[in-house]
Order: structure tokens, then C-alpha cells, then sequence
């Protein structure tokens, strides 16, 4: 990791549009259920590939590397590393649609702020899950830091229930 932070002083900016309400994921009715279950009760379920050995969140029905059927089922800890981040320009009314509303004119996020999103592996899975990142600057994040689940206050039993993920320095791995 250091030769990188040497090498790479600044973090690569590229201005664009984000249309952040046209990602999409599919699963099979009801397969995230369980999974949405328990974020209510504060724990990340994922799915062990006994074959491989690939442990995936959130979980999937088939191991994407050695294509056999997962069932058997496992938690992880809601403690992890950042694995790559994105942060987004500063927002400006019209510019940020999510679930087809101006998250800055319907006052939900402010004029100016900037949203990150972190893709992080989860203490004990082999998969990256995308959150977003609070409680921190841009100028903060790094890749590898350590990160923890924020919880809503009052889960659920809803993927909302999972707010993102905070700086988590004082955790040993």
C-alpha cells in the first residue's frame, strides 16, 4: 500500500453527471429476505460457496467463481476495510435524482455537500458491498481504512436499515 500513497499524492478527479437511482441489482423473490431479516436485528448475513470457500454479502444463490449453488448460510462482522471509494462532486439542485427525486430540492441532502460512496469488505467475506461512507471528509477517506456499520436508529427489517459505514479507527482486526 505505500508504494501506491508515493506514488499517488492525489486522488483522481473526472467531472461528470451521476444518476445515481439508475444502479440496479436483482435477486430472486425473496431470496434477500432472511438477509433483510436480520440487518433488523444488526447483523450481515452472507452465503458460504462450500466449494470454494468464497464467503459472499449480500448473499447469493450462485458461487460467481466456481459457479456451483450456494446454500449454507453465514454472518460476518459489520467491521471492515475500505476496498475503493468514489466521491461525488459537489451537489447541485437538478443534478441528483434518487428514486426519481432532487434529494437537494426536497431538502434532503444540502447544496454544495458531496455524497461517498465505499465499497467494503465486510470482516470475514470475500465480497465488496457499496455504502455509503459518513461521519468523514473527503480529503480523509483512504483506502484500507477501517470502517464499521452505521445502523438506522430504529431498525426495520428493511436494506435502509444498513445506513452506510463511519470511520472505525480504535478497531483490531
Amino acid at each position: 500500500m505505500g508504494l501506491i500513497k508515493e506514488k499517488f499524492k492525489k486522488t483522481m478527479q473526472i467531472e461528470s453527471d451521476w444518476s445515481v437511482g439508475s444502479y440496479k441489482w436483482k435477486a430472486p423473490k425473496g431470496y434477500l429476505d432472511e438477509y433483510v431479516k436480520y440487518l433488523k436485528k444488526r447483523k450481515i448475513l452472507g452465503t458460504l460457496c462450500r466449494s470454494c470457500g468464497k464467503i459472499y454479502v449480500p448473499p447469493r444463490e450462485f458461487c460467481p467463481r466456481c459457479f456451483e449453488k450456494i446454500d449454507q448460510k453465514v454472518f460476518v462482522s459489520d467491521h471492515g476495510r475500505l476496498v475503493a471509494y468514489l466521491v461525488s462532486p459537489p451537489l447541485r439542485k437538478g443534478k441528483v435524482i434518487i428514486a426519481g427525486m432532487d434529494v437537494v430540492a426536497a431538502g434532503i441532502l444540502k447544496e454544495g455537500e458531496q455524497i461517498i460512496l465505499g465499497m467494503v469488505r465486510f470482516e470475514g467475506a470475500s465480497s465488496v458491498l457499496t455504502l455509503p461512507l459518513i461521519n468523514v471528509k473527503p480529503e480523509d477517506v483512504r483506502i484500507g481504512m477501517r470502517v464499521k456499520a452505521v445502523w438506522a436508529e430504529e431498525t426495520k427489517g428493511a436494506l435502509s436499515d444498513l445506513v452506510g459505514v463511519e470511520p472505525a479507527e480504535d478497531v483490531k482486526f
